[in-house]
């Protein structure tokens, strides 16, 4: 039995101990927000992904509010044409973008967050594309140069 359970735990993905702990509480004030509604938030288990910004020593977390559903308000985390939030989670400190489209693309032995942002949040008539990377000195997320 012992040993059963402990395949089980091995096998078993990222549990919440292993999420920083704003992450959590975001999580829980979105179930709180969705149950206020008279829902029930639905977290798919690609909502949080890993990501290299400063290398593979140093993992970020990304959570995709589109990943998220509220059974009671199925627009809660997303404007139609606007986009969804992520929040990128690194050495204690979160960032947010509201984007049509991210992606992770690899450079080098890290990732660069490739983001998709409305025209209407950047104050052009299309949406802008940028590839941004974590800067341990504001830490926050910046532009690579060139965007």
């Amino acid at each position: 039995m012992i040993r059963t359970l402990l395949l089980l735990a091995l096998a078993a993905p990222a549990v919440a101990q292993d999420r920083p702990q704003a992450l959590t509480a975001l999580l829980d004030y979105h179930r709180a927000a969705c149950t206020a509604r008279g829902g029930t938030l639905t977290v798919s288990e690609d909502a949080v992904t890993q990501a290299f910004l400063l290398g593979p020593e140093d993992p970020a977390l990304v959570l995709d509010s589109r990943r998220l559903s509220c059974s009671a308000a199925l627009a809660m985390f997303c404007a139609d044409t606007i986009g969804c939030e992520i929040k990128v989670f690194q050495h204690g400190a979160q960032h947010s973008l509201v984007v049509q489209e991210w992606s992770l693309v690899p450079d080098d032995d890290r990732h660069l967050l490739k983001v998709t942002i409305a025209g209407e949040l950047i104050n052009r008539p299309d949406p802008g594309v940028f590839r941004m990377t974590w800067s341990p000195a504001t830490n926050a997320l910046v532009t690579m140069p060139g965007e």
